[in-house]
């Protein structure tokens, strides 16, 4: 009789179904850690559609002016690169059109970092290695993930549909539209499942998904402005096939079951590669450095910014690369259509001349994006604090307040280059397509502006750090998550403009408010204050907390 059967021990699943087995406990888990954060992530994907379509009327409340719209949608290219194709006039099909991205996109962006931080996260602290010690099969966690963030997905759909129905759309556009959010869910949690197989670092698994993500996103751009012959581009792309159910214009319910092959197929590659790999490490293996420190890399400053050096390349790239074409398609654009009345109405509220309004409009909602990576960059403190790796350099002659400065170094510069480069990136693409020279100084000085309200993020980061470790990452996502819903809910006229003004330090930077000289340097001031405070309470708590 073995020592398992003799004691009445649990025994360990071996294969097959047992894979799976107890993985309602780590589910349970993931709700209980994330119920906060998941709720804030569907309360602000769903009100950026049911916001939308709350508004449209107003927006356009005449059959000219929607008519005026879909024209704009089907000759810019931009519109459909970043949204999507109108495939009606009508306000509820218009207002589909312009929720599509950024709907989409905060549903990707969302199901991503769930997944990655309920696996990949869980693996490098080493709390996934306890698990395993108790009877559960070895892809409970993945499994437990999925089924988490795949069911926000429904409830995202369930809600989104609701709340559209509650405005007065029609209810099978709704239904449709619902499934289409909650459907970029399902397409991105496979895309993070399979890329948390294959990389050990957890800010390069979900790079990878979200990259691909966005690149999927804008290969069916590509095929929408390239019209019928390129039409064949956005079939090639599950974000194509979220497209092609043309809510509010005559639906199409098939293309979900493609959403579905999708990610069973994904799902199960993703459990085949954690067969292949040991626990905590990877499919690709981690490339071996030298045995000893070059003299360059024997400080703390230069571990943290050894550190961010590869995601700040690629965000570099990245960046770089979408600012050149944004601005490369744009001039041809606005030299066309700046004369057009509601080029000129927008460039009326952004106070600048119109040929600059698609630019500036462009530039500010890629703040947000920039924004995200600054927080992530200030979160690996709490990464490194949470994996010993923190205790461990504040083990010699190094002090809490040091440790800190050297992320926050990081943290802090990140976005100045991140904005410059936005900034020359467009203004050399407008200059290939025979625009002045100069925009390229001129976009970049523009987008350096920018900087002091994403400084005020990572202050409210630093702040959450040191006061209340372990929601320090709620606190941050929910900071900028505010910051992004307020703006909308203003522009749309749900809420008054002086929420805004009050809650969101993007709002004294965003042209569209007429934002004074002053509020720069009182963004700034505000950044050092909160970093003080968070400075400062760090000095004074445990560590590890």
């Amino acid at each position: 009789m073995s020592a398992a059967a003799r004691t009445g021990a649990p025994r360990r699943p071996t294969g097959g179904s047992g894979r799976f087995t107890g993985a309602a406990g780590p589910a349970r888990l993931v709700l209980r850690r994330d119920r906060v954060l998941l709720v804030l992530w569907l309360l602000v994907t769903a009100g950026i559609v049911i916001g939308g379509a709350a508004a449209v009327d107003g927006t356009y409340p005449t059959a000219q002016a929607r008519q005026d719209r879909f024209d704009q949608v089907a000759t810019i290219p931009m519109f459909m690169l970043l949204q999507s194709r109108a495939f009606d006039t009508t306000a509820a099909a218009l207002a589909a059109q312009q929720a599509f991205g950024g709907a989409t996109m905060c549903a990707g962006l969302g199901a991503v970092l769930l997944l990655v931080r309920h696996t990949r996260t869980e693996e490098q602290a080493g709390r996934s290695e306890l698990l395993g010690g108790t009877a559960i099969g070895r892809h409970a966690p993945l499994a437990a993930a999925l089924a988490v963030v795949l069911g926000a997905g429904v409830l995202l759909a369930a809600v989104t549909a609701a709340g559209l129905v509650a405005t007065g759309m029609p209810g099978p556009g709704s239904v449709a539209l619902g499934l289409v959010v909650g459907g970029a869910v399902w397409i991105a949690a496979a895309l993070a499942a399979v890329a948390v197989q294959l990389t050990t670092r957890t800010g390069a698994a979900a790079a990878i998904a979200f990259g691909l993500f966005y690149m999927l996103h804008l290969v069916r751009g590509i095929g929408a402005m390239g019209g019928p012959g390129a039409a064949w581009l956005t079939w090639v792309s599950p974000n194509g096939w979220l497209e092609n159910v043309r809510p509010y214009a005559d639906e199409r319910w098939w293309p979900f079951a493609l959403v579905l092959v999708w990610t069973a197929a994904l799902a199960a590659a993703a459990f085949a590669l954690a067969e292949r790999r040991d626990l905590g490490s990877a499919v690709l293996p981690a490339r071996r450095g030298p045995a000893v420190a070059p003299p360059g890399l024997r400080s703390v400053p230069a571990l943290a910014w050894r550190s961010t050096r590869g995601p700040l390349a690629a965000w570099l790239g990245a960046v770089a690369v979408m600012g050149a074409a944004m601005g490369y398609v744009g001039a041809g654009a606005m030299a066309e259509y700046a004369d057009a009345e509601w080029v000129r109405v927008l460039a009326a509220g952004l106070g600048v001349p119109p040929a600059d309004s698609f630019f500036v409009y462009v530039v500010f909602v890629a703040v947000f994006p920039i924004a995200a990576h600054a927080i992530l960059t200030a979160l690996r403190m709490r990464t490194e604090e949470a994996a010993g790796l923190g205790e461990l350099l504040l083990s010699g002659p190094t002090a809490r307040t040091r440790w800190a400065l050297a992320h926050l170094g990081a943290a802090f510069g990140c976005p100045v280059l991140l904005l410059a480069t936005l900034g020359a990136a467009v203004g050399a693409g407008s200059a290939l397509a025979g625009g002045p020279v100069g925009d390229i100084v001129r976009f970049a000085a523009f987008t350096v502006t920018l900087v002091p309200a994403v400084w005020v993020v990572v202050g409210a980061t630093v702040l959450a750090f040191g006061l209340a470790p372990r929601a320090c990452a709620v606190v941050a996502w929910a900071v900028l998550g505010v910051g992004i819903g307020t703006e909308i809910a203003v522009k749309l006229g749900v809420l008054p403009e002086w929420t805004f003004l009050v809650v969101s330090p993007f709002a004294h930077v965003n042209p569209y408010f007429q934002p004074v000289p002053v509020g720069y340097p009182l963004l700034v001031l505000l950044a050092a204050a909160l970093t003080a405070a968070g400075l400062a309470a760090l000095r004074r708590r445990d560590l590890p907390a």
